[in-house]
């Protein structure tokens, strides 16, 4: 991964980069699983890097910021990963931090299906709309693929598992990606498309007026 002065990293698996009106922010949910003497160093890096993002001189700057790693928070999926209990080791390791600096948007993968969060903290839902969102809001954007049970992704969705899922979707075989766009310092859209045709399956509009910290 690329660091502060250019030189890889083959175990800090996380960074950060402004590309127009956003602040991107990668992070390694797998220190909580397989690494957790990396777990330290990458909150160091997270407080650090957000508390200079979400400055009141740099949001104006740069308004919205959006983190992304691998596990969820939240899911609604049966398969009994991470992401399924209130006992949650990513949630616990950093959702908290996400929290206190107003990052706008988690986007995250590995359940290989389609989820989207009303904004939540702590497993409580701050509001059922978007417009000026006092949470973080979760995407889980996992249909791009997977090669298990002879192609057919396995993270079955049954139906919503708690008050906090706004949207799922579990196709077999309909594999999808997602679309982030920001329109100007206030308005962002989210969709998530179908690949075999290009339909959109699901669309919001956010709309933030009071970017910083929740």
């Amino acid at each position: 991964m690329p660091t502060a002065d250019g030189s890889p990293s083959n175990d800090k698996l996380w960074w950060s980069l402004d590309i127009g009106s956003a602040h991107f922010v990668s992070y390694d949910t797998e220190v909580y699983f397989a690494r957790p003497d990396l777990i330290e160093a990458q909150l160091e890096f997270l407080h650090t890097d957000l508390a200079k993002a979400s400055s009141p001189e740099q949001r104006k700057k740069v308004p919205w910021i959006v983190v992304f790693g691998h596990r969820p928070m939240y899911c609604s999926n049966i398969d009994g990963d991470d992401c399924t209990t209130p006992e949650s080791k990513v949630r616990a390791g950093l959702e908290s931090v996400f929290n206190k600096y107003g990052v706008d948007f988690i986007i995250e993968g590995h359940e290989h299906s389609y989820e989207r969060l009303w904004p939540v903290y702590n497993e409580t839902v701050t509001q059922y709309n978007y417009i000026n969102p006092k949470a973080p809001v979760h995407v889980i954007s996992g249909q791009a693929g997977c090669n298990e049970h002879e192609g057919v992704c396995v993270n079955p969705i049954k139906s919503a598992k708690g008050k906090w899922s706004a949207f799922s979707s579990w196709k077999p075989g309909m594999y999808g990606y997602g679309k982030l766009k920001f329109f100007n310092a206030t308005h962002a859209q989210w969709s998530q498309i179908f690949d075999i045709n290009s339909m959109t399956e699901d669309s919001s509009m956010i709309v933030q007026h009071n970017h910083g910290p929740f």
